[in-house]
């Protein structure tokens, strides 16, 4: 069973539709799937940076 969370976006909706809007398939995901593609892209770019020496 997937686990769920309820997240307050009020003031993102926008940002999360331009997010990717060049990919002509971004348009066609929920919300819920463009909100988890964000997170999970995020949680990637932390991780890079994190094993970055300084």
């Amino acid at each position: 069973m997937a686990k769920r969370i309820s997240v307050d976006i009020e003031g993102l909706r926008e940002e999360i539709e331009r997010a990717y809007s060049n990919d002509k398939f971004w348009c066609q995901l929920s919300l819920a799937q463009k909100i988890r593609i964000l997170i999970q892209d995020g949680l990637e770019k932390a991780k890079s940076q994190e094993s970055k020496p300084n």
